[in-house]
């Protein structure tokens, strides 16, 4: 999910000073082949020690310090990973009476975990793979997140649930045509990138 580039140069703007982006250009090749990164959008931040191998990062989305992905994870635009953020997948087969589960290994590819833009995760929150967390939604400390979480929601909790939503479905639509220069549609969640 890709904010409007005037969104992207105001960050650009208030975020990073001229010398700041000269140098995260010339490192960013050097920490995305370390850390082995699919894609990592203009004015990404990271940390050190964190494990995020294949993972595609919007532009100025960031992860914290041992944020660890073992699964296929699309991060969107804005989006911050605290520290200690995992996404764990269900790569263990428990069913087959044949087979014990240490060497029963799933048989299907392994789904994409989505994490929309303008999210803020909690430190320590585990994600289980596969799961949609909506744009705009914040994530508290400590949560274990088992199932897909609508836009502009905040949940906490084991296993996490919704304790209310940001805004009101006016300013959720105010909000979208700030970021995205449209409102977006209320019931349903949209494809990164589908038009209005």
């Amino acid at each position: 999910m890709r904010v409007r580039p005037e969104i992207l140069a105001r960050c650009a703007q208030e975020i990073e000073s001229p010398p700041k982006a000269i140098l995260r250009r010339l490192i960013l090749p050097l920490i995305q082949r370390r850390l082995r990164i699919a894609v990592m959008g203009r004015g990404g931040h990271w940390a050190r020690k964190a494990r995020v191998r294949g993972a595609r990062f919007g532009h100025y989305a960031s992860f914290g310090h041992s944020a660890e992905f073992n699964g296929p994870v699309v991060v969107g635009d804005l989006t911050m990973l605290s520290s200690g953020v995992q996404v764990i997948g269900n790569d263990h087969g428990m069913r087959t009476p044949t087979r014990p589960m240490r060497l029963d290994f799933a048989d299907k590819p392994r789904p994409v975990t989505v994490i929309e833009a303008e999210c803020w995760v909690g430190s320590r929150v585990t994600i289980i793979e596969g799961v949609r967390i909506g744009r705009g939604s914040v994530i508290g400390s400590g949560a274990l997140v088992t199932r897909d979480v609508p836009p502009y929601s905040v949940v906490h909790g084991v296993p996490a649930r919704v304790v209310r939503q940001r805004f009101t479905p006016e300013e959720q639509a105010e909000h979208d045509r700030m970021l995205y220069g449209r409102a977006e549609a209320q019931g349903g969640w949209p494809a990164p990138g589908a038009p209005s």
